[in-house]
């Protein structure tokens, strides 16, 4: 349906549903690799693209001279259905946890900003959000910075899986006629080489081009890059004597970072706008992201983000009072720690986690899980809360290419954390 019908249709249903009178406005934040699922792609509209997607309420500012988008479209909007709004900044899961834990220096009525600059905040009119977004779980060193921030007034966290999403490896690259190449199609060893820096042309992965490779580098700490960068740790690091590690800050996975030449950029929007950019250049981002941008990409091994199976897991994937531990140095990849073995008292079945190792059993190879995470008491509206986690999780809102629900289990148990936790 065209954004501003829908819009439409949605202004005149919320007119006639009974709903208290003073509506709630929820402010959240985070990950950037579900924005197009959560608020519609209207951020896309805008140059520099907004951060920040909202219905503009009273107080709400993205900042003096920063982009802000309309919601028109995605599961908030549906979500307008129970008379309440939630407005969403895209800083990247790492600062998104910052904002919720309380850590130093971070606060949600920091300017959301746009992407001519580095957020502060998500533009609400508080300290506190109502919820986050992250693609990277919450690990023990998330749990400290909590204890000695928000804890204080909020008791304690819920995180819960929201949304299954597959990465894409966009390309802009063109061969010695000039003419787009738009059959990529790498094996895992050359999406290893590319991204190592052993691969410095295209010719070196077998594409008939001669341009160098230029990568794209992305700068914000992101689930978007942990996801990614344990696919390299997964498959890479039997080829390399510096091995990958999973980490949200890409500059941090791979030693040498030896690249004919590269560029950086921030959030998914941010990598697919700099790939258009740059002749001969590859990144990684969110596969919806990259379809909506209308980009080739390349396939890996065959097989293509567009018609991958749905990344759905199942309920044994589900780890409840768990959180990451550290990464195992021997492989590069992420472990995973129970709540109890940090404080027992932390331990109430309220934060769950997808088992990352299961992200790497696709038949398309880089896959994410984005959470959604709040608090356990003193939340400004618990029912609002709830019914917007549900409506991401559960809801019927259509979802674009590269993104799928997870299973009924998991979506069950979710519910059931959401409707026992949120308080």
């Amino acid at each position: 349906m065209n954004a501003m019908i829908k819009k439409a249709v949605l202004a005149a249903a919320i007119a006639s549903a009974p709903f208290a009178a003073s509506a709630t406005d929820l402010v959240g934040g985070g990950a950037s690799l579900p924005a197009l699922a959560y608020v519609g792609d209207s951020f896309t509209a805008s140059n520099p693209q907004a951060r920040l997607s909202s219905n503009p309420f009273a107080g709400l500012d993205a900042g003096s001279g920063y982009v802000q988008a309309e919601i028109l479209g995605g599961i908030f909007l549906d979500y307008e259905l129970t008379g309440n709004t939630a407005s969403y900044c895209q800083t990247g899961s790492g600062t998104g946890r910052r904002v919720l834990l309380g850590a130093p220096g971070w606060s949600a009525s920091g300017d959301c900003r746009d992407y001519s600059a580095s957020p502060a905040g998500f533009s609400g009119l508080n300290a506190l959000p109502d919820f986050a977004g992250s693609d990277a779980p919450l690990n023990a060193s998330d749990i400290a910075t909590f204890q000695n921030g928000n804890q204080a007034t909020r008791d304690n966290l819920v995180q819960v899986p929201a949304l299954g999403a597959l990465i894409g490896l966009p390309v802009n690259v063109e061969d010695n006629f000039g003419n787009p190449i738009t059959n990529v199609n790498l094996t895992t060893k050359q999406v290893c080489d590319i991204f190592s820096g052993d691969a410095q042309v295209w010719t070196d992965v077998g594409v008939s081009s001669s341009d160098p490779i230029t990568m794209v580098v992305r700068t914000d700490e992101s689930g978007t890059v942990f996801a990614t960068t344990q696919y390299f740790a997964a498959n890479c690091n039997v080829n390399y004597s510096d091995a990958f590690v999973t980490s949200e800050d890409f500059t941090d996975s791979y030693g040498p970072s030896d690249y004919n030449s590269s560029v950086t950029a921030s959030g998914n929007g941010g990598v697919v706008a700099a790939v258009a950019a740059n002749s001969g250049s590859i990144g990684f981002a969110n596969f919806a992201n990259v379809d909506e941008a209308g980009l080739a990409y390349a396939l890996i091994e065959g097989h293509d983000p567009a018609t991958a199976s749905s990344v759905g897991y199942a309920i044994g994937d589900l780890l409840p009072d768990t959180v990451l531990g550290d990464v195992d140095l021997s492989t590069g990849l992420p472990t995973t720690q129970t709540l109890f073995s940090i404080d027992p008292a932390l331990v109430e079945g309220c934060l769950a986690v997808i088992n990352p190792a299961a992200q790497l059993e696709g038949d398309y190879p880089i896959a994410a899980v984005t959470n959604l995470l709040t608090y356990t008491d003193n939340n400004v509206d618990p029912a609002a809360t709830r019914d917007l986690f549900k409506e991401v999780i559960s809801g019927s809102s259509a979802l674009p290419v590269g993104f799928a629900r997870l299973a009924s289990g998991i979506q069950t148990a979710s519910e059931n954390i959401i409707d026992t936790c949120i308080n």
